[in-house]
């Protein structure tokens, strides 16, 4: 029987269970000189990677210095707020569903703008899983305010890209909407970034991954997630883990348009969207019959690794 484990404090130990933390769950502390964090999972760690997940609320007119982590790769995903990004000599805006990809060692400068708060997710990966206790925020000592003490990297890379930026491709029924496929130029090879936006009453059908580890924030909007016999409901800045092998669904009750965006580690999905989906293209409507046949269906389990209990 699978399991959805639905924490309210921060989480440590990796395992074949489904983890649900909703949002502005796990305890608030200060970092002197950086900003308030909830840390929503301390550590957590499988047999291909390891990664920890932090929380960041900017109030009206609050920024996150000019910083780095010398130990970990760091994707930031916005999912309420309005704010910019700094980097080397670079200013970029960032809203709601937007991500940013911060490589180890990179410097960079986040500020709120608008009126509204910015609430950002920070999820630090790292490669190997016997690193674990670098993870931040375990290990404090990888955060730096000081370009002097951190010995910056100054070839890393930063990268900021808005909600709907990205290759995009049609899904067919009954996922109708579209998976936008995140930074085609990433410098790291062990994980990849994604989102899927789904109509109103659409669903993604019962499925799993055989390797990867997927790690879902809800950005705009709200559905239900169902793992196992267990439903519940995913609203913007919830947070789901679902390790491999654990089978799960999406369900678009809400009627409106619902996003999240997730990270795969290691990569395992970006092929297969292409290669089943239908290419979205700027002002081109929407195709009217995308095939979902037999034929792409053990695509998708024999040469891509998804897990299909219907084909089995």
């Amino acid at each position: 029987m699978e399991h959805l484990k639905i924490l309210r404090g921060p989480f440590h130990e990796g395992h074949r269970e489904a983890v649900l933390v909703p949002a502005g769950a796990g305890p608030a502390e200060s970092l002197e000189g950086f900003a308030d964090i909830r840390t929503r999972i301390a550590s957590y760690a499988d047999d291909e990677a390891a990664f920890s997940v932090v929380d960041m609320d900017l109030p009206a007119g609050g920024t996150i210095p000019r910083h780095a982590n010398t130990a970990n790769d760091r994707i930031l995903i916005c999912y309420a707020g309005r704010g910019t990004v700094r980097w080397a000599d670079r200013e970029t805006e960032i809203a709601q569903g937007a991500v940013v990809f911060c490589q180890r060692g990179g410097f960079v400068e986040v500020s709120q703008t608008g009126t509204d708060p910015l609430r950002l997710t920070m999820i630090s990966l790292i490669a190997d899983s016997a690193g674990r206790d670098e993870l931040f925020p375990l290990n404090r000592q990888s955060l730096s305010l000081s370009e002097q003490a951190a010995q910056p990297a100054p070839d890393a890379t930063i990268l900021v890209e808005a909600e709907d930026e990205g290759e995009q491709y049609w899904q067919a029924a009954p996922s109708l909407g579209y998976i936008t496929l995140k930074f085609d130029d990433l410098p790291v090879d062990y994980f990849s970034a994604s989102s899927q936006t789904l109509d109103p009453d659409a669903a993604v059908r019962l499925h799993g991954h055989q390797r990867s580890t997927e790690i879902v924030v809800c950005t705009r909007g709200r559905g239900l997630c169902v793992v196992g016999d267990v439903e519940r409901d995913f609203a913007e800045g919830d947070l789901l883990i679902l390790p491999p092998g654990i089978t799960h669904r999406f369900i678009n009750d809400s009627g409106k348009p619902w996003t999240y965006t997730g990270l795969f580690t290691p990569p395992s999905v970006e092929s297969a969207l292409r290669e089943t989906g239908m290419r979205k293209l700027p002002g081109a409507e929407r195709p009217v019959d995308i095939p979902r046949n037999p034929t792409t269906e053990r695509l998708l389990v024999d040469k891509y690794g998804f897990i299909i209990p219907s084909l089995q």
